[in-house]
């Protein structure tokens, strides 16, 4: 009865401290600092939902330091110029205009060396990689 007993209290203990850590690892907080710096280069959309568009063209995006995007086919010389702006430490606004008051915000999911996950507020996500 008493090896019993010890064992139980073994066991409980060992669910006790793997609790503790299994907690302290868990309730770290969000990370919330992305490094821009990452978001300068060349960038191919690889997926993006959306409801029912699948004859949707896929885009190169090149973010500049000075906050300008040249959007253009892959197969096209031919770029369009847009303008982003970070608000938050995860979310960018692009506009069209560098002039506009207001724009699209997209939260930054994930943002590493080598991909890019965007979140508009109406849940439509788009993915990036990196572009060689």
């Amino acid at each position: 009865m008493n090896k019993l007993f010890i064992g139980l209290l073994i066991v409980a203990a060992g669910a006790g401290i793997f609790y503790f850590f299994n907690q302290r690892t868990c309730n770290k907080p969000p990370q919330d600092s992305i490094s821009k710096d990452l978001l300068i280069g060349k960038w191919k959309a690889i997926a993006e939902q959306t409801a029912g568009d699948s004859a949707q063209p896929i885009y190169q995006y090149e973010f500049q330091q000075a906050g300008t995007v040249l959007l253009s086919l892959q197969d096209s010389a031919i770029a369009d110029t847009l303008h982003y702006e970070w608000i938050n430490p995860n979310q960018l606004v692009w506009k069209e205009n560098i002039a506009d008051s207001t724009g699209k915000t997209y939260s930054v999911v994930l943002l590493t060396k080598d991909s890019l996950q965007l979140q508009s507020k109406d849940s439509i996500t788009a993915l990036f990689i990196k572009a060689k």
